[in-house]
């Protein structure tokens, strides 16, 4: 029983985040030249965003910003793989502003999406009560085996 609610909760969590809106992009910056991704995020929560580059000495402005001008995260990332995340309020659209910074070009892969994170209680709850009952079972097992000899 608890491996069906593991699987089962960890197949629902897949789903859910494999339907929440992302979009992801190429870019390749020249000095002091810029991209933009964006999504279009429903109700509030929180969203999330990764970047990769080619290269270790970066020096890239990140901004994600609503259709009002809010900014919701602004940084300055200088390591090759970056994730950060962001609460929207709102049902608006979001976009990603990524800008060279630095004397060189550099080759950046993008990512913006929603975590959709409040559809994850019930299958996250199942996943950990599944693993309880895995764990217990084990310790039940062990615990009759041990008895026994």
């Amino acid at each position: 029983m608890g491996i069906i609610l593991l699987a089962m909760g960890a197949i629902w969590i897949g789903i859910v985040f494999q339907q929440a809106a992302k979009e992801s992009d190429i870019f390749s910056l020249e000095k002091s030249d810029s991209g933009t991704l964006s999504i279009k995020v429903e109700g509030a929560g929180i969203g999330y965003y990764l970047l990769s580059s080619n290269g270790y000495e970066n020096d890239i402005l990140v901004k994600v910003v609503d259709s009002h001008g809010n900014f919701l995260d602004i940084r300055k990332v200088t390591n090759k793989i970056t994730v950060n995340y962001f609460h929207f309020e709102h049902t608006d659209k979001v976009t990603l502003e990524v800008s060279n910074l630095s004397d060189k070009s550099v080759q950046l892969s993008t990512a913006l999406g929603d975590t959709k994170f409040q559809e994850f209680t019930f299958p996250a709850l199942m996943v950990f009560f599944g693993s309880c009952l895995l764990v217990f079972s084990g310790y039940r097992m062990l615990k009759l085996h041990y008895s026994a000899s």
